[in-house]
């Protein structure tokens, strides 16, 4: 029994790793204000490898493409700096095993942030210390201006930036851990909090901590910044700055007044952070500002909790799809109050803008009958491309909706607006019992007039640049379309980002975008090179003159692609929320993996 106890403990012991990974927020020091992380290379490595666009990427239908594109960087980007750097590339990547990280600290006083860099090698730790071995030599055989010295019983090299006393760049190795930093002070730290498990870090700040909890937990990436420091710095800077002396102009207001109108002063802190699983990858992005310190930018970006759902008319073969429930009168009265907090001459430029529109229609009045005419409901819907030249792929068929009490005194006051910029009256036509006005702008963009149709129907303004997008709204769905309400997955999906009730809501089919950019590019192999190609690519050594010469020609092949059924399945759909509590604003996007790529 005793021998077979000793057995078990032996056998856990070998299996056990020789390396525990290092976490950021226990080495890096508590005054961290800004940290950006893959906390675990290699298991970010392994969601990267199992990504739907990296499966596609390394199909072997893609090969003749994607290993075109792959030789010519190998040769004009690898090549050259294999040729002249002291440590291959590829070296640095194999040895990152744990995290890699970069963070920003700020002392009082301290006119600049500090700047560490971490990377753990793991159990590849030899490796990294023949690497900073390598490393000292290229500096002396380069003689390279260089001190080394020992900080808390541990190796470091001291490479000080030529005409900057003081400055330059400190990298030693404690245990598994590269450590760059910019002072030796933050060198200290570092190796002092490396060795010392129980030292104050950026686990003891209690802001990261809070939102490590709710965000950054399991994620393979994540970003934090504490914007209250950041402020701190800037009205440190304002206040430097400051002319005492300085008569105060009201067309120049404070840049404190700025921020504090614009919400900024409320802002504690930003989060973003990536996070995969068997469903699909998750991005995230959190503004901590809390409800009542809410106002300006925030204000208007924080939706109230409301249905967003996709409406019974968008069918499930549209390319996007984008819904926000905000009250226009709200967002208007918000912008209003920005405008005035920030400088008192918004108020007039305000009665200006309207006494110039009233000089063409003395009866129009911006507030009354458009503003408070609008209601809580703004649509995007974007259809396929019906062509298949480039310019059918950049502007296809978009309609855009505004909801409305009284559409049709919302649409006359637009087109109020319209008429400031173009002269012209609208051309009038019947469709289906209702008007449809229709304005020409011009070829602004390209050989092709652009221009803008807009009409009023049941409780929305409708506009387009697309007739036939319009016109097919009108005739309403066709029979036996499929809604994109009860697209498959798409309630699941929504879920991710925060449902279908957080006020906002996006959609977005990949699958359709990459159909309609395959053809494309197939029909138009020379798009690019034919753009660009006229571009200079160098200089020549012998006349000083500039080389023209096709710079993409190397890279790109479009014929080379493969026909789009061959990767489809690698291609799906994504969407996007934003909701808000009373602790800040969630942005998230989530992109499901493709049922037909498992």
């Amino acid at each position: 029994m005793k021998n077979f106890i000793l057995f078990t403990i032996l056998a856990a012991l070998l299996k056990a790793p020789l390396w525990a990974a290092v976490v950021p927020e226990t080495i890096l020091p508590v005054n961290t204000f800004a940290v950006a992380t893959v906390p675990d290379l290699n298991k970010a490595r392994q969601f990267f490898k199992a990504d739907p666009a990296v499966r596609m990427w390394n199909d072997p239908a893609m090969a003749a493409f994607t290993g075109k594109i792959e030789k010519a960087f190998n040769k004009n980007v690898m090549q050259r700096i294999r040729e002249e750097a002291p440590i291959q590339p590829g070296e640095i990547w194999n040895l990152a095993q744990g995290q890699v990280t970069i963070a920003l600290t700020r002392k009082a006083g301290q006119t600049s942030p500090g700047i560490i860099f971490l990377m753990d090698s793991g159990n590849k730790a030899a490796e990294l210390d023949r690497g900073m071995l390598q490393l000292r030599e290229v500096l002396v055989d380069n003689q390279v201006e260089h001190e080394r010295l020992r900080i808390e019983g541990t190796d470091f090299v001291h490479i000080p930036i030529p005409r900057r006393p003081g400055s330059g760049v400190y990298l030693g190795q404690s245990k598994s851990m590269l450590i760059v930093t910019s002072t030796e002070k933050l060198a200290t730290t570092l190796v002092k909090n490396h060795k010392n498990p129980m030292a104050k870090t950026l686990k003891d700040n209690a802001a990261f901590v809070v939102q490590h909890k709710v965000q950054f937990d399991e994620a393979w990436m994540y970003g934090w910044l504490d914007f209250s420091t950041v402020l701190e710095v800037v009205n440190d800077e304002i206040e430097k700055r400051r002319d005492p002396d300085a008569k105060p102009d009201p067309l120049m207001p404070e840049p404190q007044r700025v921020m504090e109108a614009l919400g900024l002063t409320g802002l504690k802190s930003v989060g973003v952070s990536g996070r995969t699983d068997e469903e699909g990858s998750l991005l995230e992005i959190t503004l901590n500002v809390p409800e009542a310190a809410r106002r300006g930018l925030f204000s208007m970006l924080a939706p109230p909790k409301k249905d967003a759902r996709p409406p019974p008319f968008v069918s499930a073969d549209v390319v996007s799809f984008g819904r926000l429930r905000q009250s226009a009168a709200q967002l208007w009265k918000t912008f209003v109050d920005t405008a005035n907090e920030i400088t008192p001459a918004a108020a007039g430029a305000m009665a200006f803008f309207q006494a110039q529109v009233q000089a063409k229609n003395p009866e129009f009045k911006l507030k009354a009958q458009l503003i408070d005419t609008m209601g809580d409901d703004f649509i995007m819907i974007e259809m396929a491309p019906r062509g298949k030249k480039i310019q059918n792929l950049l502007n296809p068929p978009r309609l855009y909706m505004i909801n409305s009490k009284k559409p049709k005194v919302t649409l006359r006051a637009i087109m109020d607006l319209i008429s400031m910029v173009v002269e012209a009256p609208p051309e009038e036509d019947e469709i289906e019992g209702r008007t449809l006005y229709s304005y020409h702008f011009g070829n602004f963009v390209d050989e092709k007039e652009t221009t803008l149709h807009a009409v009023a129907v049941g409780e929305y303004v409708v506009f387009s640049q697309d007739l036939k997008a319009i016109k097919s709204y009108l005739d309403g769905p066709k029979e036996g379309a499929k809604p994109l309400a009860k697209l498959a997955g798409l309630n699941q999906a929504a879920k991710k980002v925060g449902g279908l009730d957080g006020g906002a809501f996006g959609f977005e089919n990949s699958k359709i975008m990459a159909r309609g950019l395959f053809t494309v590019l197939k029909k138009n192999p020379n798009l690019i090179s034919d753009a660009f190609g006229g571009l200079p690519q160098g200089i020549d050594p012998d006349t000083g003159l500039p080389i023209e010469g096709d710079l993409f020609g190397e890279w790109l092949d479009f014929k080379l692609l493969p026909e789009f059924k061959q990767i489809s399945k690698y291609l799906h759909y994504t969407v996007a929320g934003i909701r808000a509590d009373k602790q800040g604003i969630r942005m998230r996007l989530f992109m499901p993996i493709p049922p037909a790529s498992k």
